[in-house]
């Protein structure tokens, strides 16, 4: 790295966070710099030339990538003069405060902090938990690529998706509603948003810069995605594809109740309508109709990434903790917020519960299976 030059910062160095690194790192005016977890976690990537790759699956003889990122870090390791100006938080959502924790002395105000994470939720623990005494520059990333971790640092990406990128609301005149004119400013004067803005990785990743607006009704989307195929994938231990025939009553339902607590909690989005024409129009009510929500689901889900296995699912054959309070628990958590009753969530409820379950079972026959040894 050449003295002066900007680092853009990776905090989760897993599935998501392998790949936007890999296509940030083909740029070389600004150094990638990944933040593992721990020692034991760098000493392993050392063991491998702080090298990861991907393979392919959409792209048929396309050669397996591997990337080396000579800068990576950990808590231990991290320079004391360092700051952070650019951070991309890919870790788990129940993950997320821990890991800033060890980095909060180097983040300021001006920092810009982009979450690209399944669930909802976390922009909550941000502002109420984390960031108490000053508010960094907050963005959103919602990407549908499907990857998963084969081993150690090696991923193989599934399916093409996009990834939507957008400054989360600040509370100021901007607020919520976001104009063009807004993002095209933002786009000229940010650098976090100059870097994503890349020709190579524009393309590479499908990533594509928008107003909150629209990037909200895109994160509710992919949520609906996320509470169908990652729950299921993880009760019934499949990979996504072969739901595709035989899911569709489960996600219909789950589907139905989401539907009828959204309406509720994000009645400014339902009841969106552009100002002018600097304001994007948006079908609201079309996106996040029941029928094509379903179809869009088995779809992305279970056509796109039929070959790929949720990031659950791997999380519960792998005995890790799951994201899936965040998922399809946060339903029951707006609704307590809002005061709604049980029969709001009891599907989505009954959904986590059988997460937990599989897990549980798993956890308990790994270590029964030890016993036996």
């Amino acid at each position: 790295m050449t003295q002066g030059q900007q680092r853009v910062f990776i905090l989760g160095f897993g599935s998501i966070g392998v790949l936007l690194a890999s296509h940030l790192q083909r740029n070389a005016q600004f150094s990638v710099v990944p933040l593992l977890r721990s020692e034991k976690r760098l000493s392993d990537f050392e063991k491998l030339g702080r090298t990861a790759s991907i393979k392919s699956l959409f792209q048929t003889g396309q050669p397996t990538d591997e990337f080396e990122f000579a800068g990576a870090t950990c808590p231990e390791h991290f320079p004391k003069d360092w700051k952070i100006d650019n951070l991309i938080i890919t870790t788990k959502t129940y993950q997320t405060k821990e890991a800033l924790a060890p980095y909060m002395n180097f983040i300021h105000p001006q920092t810009n902090v982009m979450l690209v994470q399944n669930g909802l939720g976390v922009f909550e623990v941000l502002n109420d938990e984390i960031f108490v005494d000053f508010k960094p520059n907050l963005f959103q990333g919602v990407i549908s690529h499907g990857i998963f971790q084969t081993s150690g640092f090696s991923f193989s990406h599934a399916g093409f998706g996009d990834l939507k990128i957008s400054r989360l609301p600040s509370g100021d005149s901007n607020g919520i509603v976001q104009s063009n004119t807004f993002i095209r400013e933002d786009a000229t004067n940010n650098f976090l948003l100059q870097v994503l803005a890349q020709p190579d990785f524009v393309k590479g990743l499908n990533a594509v810069h928008m107003t909150y607006q629209e990037l909200l009704l895109g994160q509710l989307e992919k949520y609906l995605v996320n509470a169908c195929i990652n729950p299921i994938t993880s009760i019934v231990n499949c990979i996504n594809g072969e739901l595709k025939d035989i899911a569709r009553p489960i996600f219909d339902s789950i589907i139905a109740e989401v539907l009828e607590v959204f309406k509720i909690a994000y009645k400014p989005l339902f009841d969106y309508k552009p100002k002018d024409a600097d304001y994007p129009s948006l079908d609201v009510a079309g996106i996040l109709g029941r029928e094509r929500l379903l179809n869009f689901v088995l779809k992305i889900g279970c056509d796109i990434n039929r070959n790929n296995s949720s990031s659950m699912r791997q999380d519960v054959v792998n005995l890790r903790e799951t994201e899936v309070a965040y998922i399809n628990g946060y339903i029951e958590k707006l609704c307590k917020q809002l005061g709604l009753g049980p029969e709001y969530y009891k599907t989505n409820q009954t959904i986590e519960t059988l997460v937990n379950l599989r897990l549980g079972l798993n956890r308990h026959r790994a270590g029964h299976e030890n016993d036996t040894k």
